[in-house]
């Protein structure tokens, strides 16, 4: 057993440990009783996502998480919110008021980098303005960045410098959303130091509790565990099936001209019924997911057999039935005005069209998928 002085991991923050290998913070006796107390110890979870890629689960539930988080509301901080701009309603975290308690709030919508380069980014901002004001939660400012790819991380730095008076910084999320990645950029332009100071990785809840850096004013910034949402898809998946769908580069739109009762999977992980359109004929419909997701497309009449017997094989992600997707529900949309909307499938992405139409959507029962005007 450990006798020293508690360490924390700075991967993950967990209490370093060497006594239960099924819990966070496990490293080899002989390897932290070897180490030189001055030296870095990262716990065996952590040093196999940085060294090998290798995603380690965490079965603890996000109860605990939205616990540990909670602790936030009693402090007098600034609270740097990360969305995901790509899945806006996905990646809000549940109960953020819970979290923020009276402490004020940045909001910023990462990974802009995924969305196609005509986009009308003021657009984005007044859409993300709307929905803010849906779920009742006020915020000092809004902004667009891309932490993997170093876009507008100067300009937040500006605005967390601008609000936070001399009190300490949290940066919170939903799991996979950026958080790691971001505070890793922040560190890198206040201190100058090259390497990632947290690890990021595909892996649901990789942070684990409060990691703290200081900010040299007496403050410090924090990374945050990830809250996984229940009606994320990055719940049920294998890590092969993650990484085809969350979107690692500019997403690529896809256009299909559907006729009337014609079929598109998108992977196994969802459907889109064309039931009718404006004509008789053909009707465009613009697809916006992970290029990495296969589409396929068949008659509205095949679609249930397709399904039945090509899950798993042709229809992939999921991969097999060990990826246990809960049952599809399906959802119905009509709309007769002119406009041009989105249908968003919470965690994978959306398809555009415009209307009039009428359309069907089937999805796992805990996915959110629901409509919006269009934002591109």
């Amino acid at each position: 057993m450990v006798d020293e002085e508690k360490r924390f991991c700075p991967g993950c923050g967990a209490l370093i440990q060497d006594t239960d290998k099924s819990k966070e913070g496990y490293v080899p006796e002989q390897v932290f009783l070897n180490c030189d107390p001055e030296k870095i110890v990262y716990c065996q979870r952590c040093f196999r996502i940085r060294n090998y890629h290798d995603v380690a689960s965490n079965d603890l539930p996000s109860e605990d998480y939205l616990k540990v988080l909670s602790q936030i509301n009693a402090t007098d901080s600034l609270i740097v919110l990360i969305v995901d701009v790509f899945d806006f309603s996905g990646s809000f975290l549940p109960n953020i008021k819970r979290i923020t308690g009276q402490n004020d709030v940045i909001l910023a919508a990462n990974k802009v980098d995924l969305l196609p380069q005509s986009t009308n980014k003021e657009k984005i901002l007044n859409w993300i303005d709307m929905m803010l004001k849906e779920e009742g939660l006020n915020v000092l400012d809004s902004i667009l960045i891309s932490s993997k790819k170093n876009i507008f991380i100067d300009e937040l730095i500006e605005l967390i410098m601008k609000h936070k008076n001399n009190r300490d910084v949290y940066i919170v999320g939903s799991s996979n959303v950026g958080k790691s990645k971001l505070i890793n950029q922040i560190i890198k332009r206040l201190d100058g130091t090259d390497g990632d100071a947290l690890t990021v990785s595909y892996a649901p809840n990789t942070t684990l509790n409060f990691v703290g850096f200081p900010l040299g004013d007496g403050t410090s910034i924090y990374d945050t565990p990830g809250v996984l949402n229940r009606h994320q898809y990055l719940r049920y998946l294998s890590k092969k099936s993650l990484k085809m769908i969350v979107p690692q580069r500019e997403i690529k739109a896809q256009v299909y001209q559907l006729d009337p009762d014609q079929t598109l999977f998108i992977g196994g992980l969802a459907r889109f019924d064309f039931l009718s359109g404006a004509k008789a004929d053909k009707s465009n419909v613009v697809l916006y997911f992970s290029n990495s997701i296969p589409i396929h497309r068949t008659a509205l009449k095949n679609a249930d057999k397709l399904y039945e017997e090509r899950l798993y094989t042709l229809l992939t992600p999921p991969f097999s039935s060990d990826e246990a997707l809960p049952r599809f529900q399906e959802k119905e949309f009509s709309v007769r005005d002119n406009s041009k909307y989105d249908i968003v499938i919470s965690g994978l992405g959306f398809i555009s069209l415009r209307a009039p139409f009428r359309i069907k959507v089937h999805a796992p029962v805990m996915v959110g998928v629901y409509i919006r005007k269009a934002i591109i």
